[in-house]
């Protein structure tokens, strides 16, 4: 016998997308909705004869949309009542919780606070964007309000699950392992094409920035070596292998050779690179240009390009410097007929920009449908840990380990970008010897 919930008639594709990703997804939960007039709440029968009661503070209120207004400015954070040393977070409504016999009345609005961090409507509602038009993570309800650090989505299904238990029903849990996921976006496959380039790199070290360490760097490890500093691609495949999974490469498809960055795709040093990748069981992915996040016409053309020089099908990838439109750029990838993107993370910290740390459908807002594309989250990236916060090695290591802890607590897939130009060259001299992506699984 199935879980039933009960609840209005109202907002039905929002109300449906919410329970399939808690319920469906997270809990493994098999379900029915039953559609009751004037219920003002979630009631779920339990298989048992008991029942959840989770209040709505969303769906059911006249006039409520998507807008501003609606985007709470103080929310609730209070202790976890079932486990001890952790907190509970509330987009809407309160960490309150009345037993009373054979039923648990739960004032944390888990759906509507899962749909407003899974669909990142306040991106849409809000006008706020930084100057390549991205979101600012500072301007997010979870920066704000201090849970950006934590996969606040996991944590409500969890929670569902504990108030199940109190009731006397615990169905059993669905299969998931912690994973380390590394991803590369190919912004320069090559530092250098030519010996003038070589050249160049030597001379500005002596003439242009007049730093003789910068110029010994390049003289004793690459100048007289054929490999060049950004071929690092070998490295990551190896830590990738030793992880037990594949790492996916993200390639630009064509694009005017004055774009931001370019490359031609039938170099035969690209070739054989994306060949060798695919020969050694790695995916390689698509890398949709500056332009493209919001350009069908671009976005295709681009795609297109590169899947004719491929040795295997491209269906996944992640938008070049994280650009992207809610809910518009993820119906670009679905008109494409793509799997999953893995853009959603912030360039300037790192974190859970949809408050969860597992792939998940889409939903589009506009459109008030799932869609048939995933969102595999990114939580963290190199540049936002070098640049964006200025950390140094040792800093940034100790951040990702505590975001690895809170994937771990939940069975996720901790989704790493790591570029192959950040493993070679001067600037990043100080990260080389440094970093080691199997620590990020133990």
């Amino acid at each position: 016998m199935p879980l039933t919930i009960h609840t209005a008639p109202v907002f039905q594709p929002e109300k449906e997308y919410c329970f399939r990703v808690l319920l469906g997804e997270l809990l493994g939960l098999d379900y029915r909705v039953a559609w009751t007039e004037g219920e003002p709440n979630y009631r779920l029968h339990l298989p048992n004869g008991t029942a959840l009661v989770v209040r709505d503070h969303f769906w059911g209120k006249a006039g409520i949309g998507l807008q501003p207004a609606n985007i709470p400015s103080l929310i609730e954070t209070a202790p976890n009542p079932f486990q001890s040393g952790e907190v509970l977070t509330a987009v809407f409504g309160k960490v309150r919780f009345t037993f009373e016999n054979q039923q648990i009345d739960c004032d944390l609005d888990v759906f509507a606070s899962g749909f407003f961090m899974l669909t990142r409507w306040e991106e849409h509602a809000l006008p706020d964007r930084d100057v390549h038009g991205r979101f600012p993570a500072e301007s997010s309800l979870a920066w704000r309000n201090g849970f950006l650090h934590r996969p606040v989505v996991n944590e409500w299904a969890d929670l569902l699950r504990y108030l199940f238990a109190r009731l006397g029903w615990e169905p059993p849990r669905p299969k998931r392992t912690f994973r380390l996921h590394l991803t590369c976006d190919v912004d320069h496959p090559r530092l250098w094409w030519s010996v003038s380039d070589r050249l160049r790199t030597l001379g500005g070290s002596f003439l242009k920035r007049k730093n003789a360490s910068e110029a010994l760097f390049w003289l004793k490890k690459y100048f007289f070596n054929k490999q060049d500093p950004y071929d690092t691609f070998h490295q990551i495949m190896d830590a990738a292998e030793q992880t037990g999974h594949p790492a996916h490469f993200n390639f630009l498809g064509e694009r005017p050779p004055e774009s931001d960055c370019w490359y031609p795709l039938e170099h035969p040093f690209v070739r054989s690179l994306i060949e060798n990748i695919s020969a050694r069981g790695h995916v390689i992915g698509f890398h949709p240009s500056y332009e493209a996040f919001d350009q069908p016409d671009i976005f295709n053309r681009e795609l297109e390009s590169l899947r004719r020089i491929t040795p295997q099908p491209v269906w996944t990838g992640r938008q070049h410097y994280l650009r992207f439109a809610v809910p518009s750029t993820w119906r670009v990838w679905e008109q494409a007929g793509m799997a999953w993107d893995s853009t959603m993370g912030y360039p300037e910290h790192p974190g859970f920009r949809c408050g969860i740390c597992q792939d998940f459908p889409v939903f589009d807002i506009e459109q008030r449908k799932i869609l048939n594309l995933r969102e595999k989250p990114l939580i963290a990236m190199d540049v936002t840990l070098a640049l964006y916060r200025g950390w140094s090695p040792e800093q940034a290591y100790q951040v990702l380990m505590q975001l690895r802890h809170q994937v771990e607590k939940h069975d996720g897939e901790f989704v790493l970008l790591w570029h192959n130009s950040s493993l070679g060259g001067w600037e990043w001299r100080e990260w080389q010897a440094f970093l080691k992506f199997e620590s990020l699984r133990v």
